[in-house]
């Protein structure tokens, strides 16, 4: 009996947040248990089935049925069914092969019956609301605030009555723990943070000469992310030049949309889908992250803690890593803190090294992916028999 692992994008090890999660969690219990993946065939299809297919028993990617723009339209529900993929499903599940299925997500859930007759998991990647609420709080056109509210009510009606039983949450912080025993107090509910691999990014050297740079990093489509680049680059960064003329603000990421390629200005690069980010991560010499909205737990920190960087962002940017302000992280509210804790960073290297060095020194002790991931694993020896060599 095996594990059916159902994705809402192919799982990658480079394009970040959760496609990265799912990734190392998809290759953590493959080479622990039989599984086989299925996930939409979207970006980056051929070089996840062939990173899954070193560990997976099979690996099926469904092209998107015709007329997905139309079903987008008139669903009535927050997340869209595709009829491929939903047949797809069905015939793996109606196989009798699988002793568990592992849900990625709740947009994944309209594939998966209330009557499947096996143990359900559902990770959760941000549990609740959360970012939906903050992002209405931070919206101010009229008609898009509208807009949104009418999408909020839609995931929160999706949420209170269309969710099967599950056997067991998977959440990525303590908060979203609380949150969900709160709302689902006779669930079972597992911590399974985000993680990063501390062997895939070393520590950056220290001493290296040239001017300094400010980074941020991260998908430049995702609103909580452009809204941050925004605030950092035109609110926080001009005070910040005033007191260093020589800084650069880097900002460097997926699929930046147009109001992202719009803050390019001397001393603003914006680097778009870059082969690889830890030259960028080494050559930073503070991460910036003033996230104000959006939920969960931010890979892009918890990469930027393994380099070694010291980190100034926010108290909704730190949420869910278990890091002390003012030892492994900085952590303030406003474009002004912002400015002014940069700068007196900038002005004390020794006080930067001591912060990059006890946030790798986290990253490695709490956040490897080994570390994360081992409740999984006790999870699934309870549903599942071991693989054989």
């Amino acid at each position: 009996m095996r594990l059916l692992f159902l994705a809402p994008s192919p799982p990658h090890p480079t394009m970040g947040g959760g496609a990265l999660r799912m990734f190392h969690l998809v290759q953590f219990l493959a080479q622990r248990f039989e599984v086989d993946l299925v996930a939409p065939a979207l970006e980056g299809t051929k070089e996840a089935a062939r990173l899954a297919q070193r560990h997976c028993h099979e690996v099926v990617l469904v092209p998107p049925s015709p007329g997905g723009a139309w079903r987008r339209r008139l669903r009535l529900g927050p997340y869209e069914r595709d009829p491929a993929l939903a047949e797809t499903i069905q015939e793996r599940l109606a196989s009798h092969a699988y002793a568990a299925v592992h849900v990625e997500k709740p947009a994944m859930l309209p594939y998966v019956s209330s009557t499947v007759g096996i143990p359900i998991v559902l990770d959760t990647f941000a549990y609740g609301l959360t970012g939906a609420v903050r992002a209405l709080r931070h919206e101010r056109g009229g008609l898009t605030r509208v807009r949104n509210l009418l999408r909020l009510a839609r995931f929160a009606a999706f949420d209170a009555w269309c969710w099967p039983e599950t056997h067991c949450i998977l959440v990525v912080s303590e908060p979203d723990r609380q949150r969900c025993l709160r709302e689902r107090p006779h669930r079972r509910v597992l911590l399974v943070p985000n993680g990063v691999d501390c062997t895939a990014i070393p520590p950056k050297p220290w001493g290296t000469s040239g001017p300094p740079v400010l980074l941020f990093t991260g998908d430049l489509s995702f609103d909580p992310n452009v809204q941050a680049a925004a605030v950092l680059a035109t609110e926080a960064f001009p005070a910040i030049r005033r007191s260093c003329p020589e800084v650069e603000l880097r900002l460097v990421g997926r699929t930046p949309v147009p109001r992202v390629l719009a803050l390019r200005s001397p001393g603003i690069t914006v680097l778009a889908d870059v082969p690889e980010m830890l030259p960028h991560l080494h050559a930073a010499t503070i991460y910036v992250a003033p996230l104000a909205t959006g939920a969960g737990t931010r890979t892009k920190l918890l990469e930027a803690m393994a380099a070694g960087l010291p980190i100034v962002t926010s108290s909704v940017g730190l949420e869910g890593i278990e890091a002390t302000p003012g030892r492994e992280v900085m952590i303030v509210d406003d474009p002004a803190a912002t400015a002014s804790t940069v700068v007196q960073l900038l002005q004390d290297p020794g006080r930067r090294q001591r912060l990059g060095q006890a946030a790798r020194r986290l990253a490695e002790s709490r956040y490897d992916w080994a570390t994360c991931l081992a409740p999984v694993e006790a999870l699934y020896a309870e549903l599942l028999p071991r693989r054989t060599s």
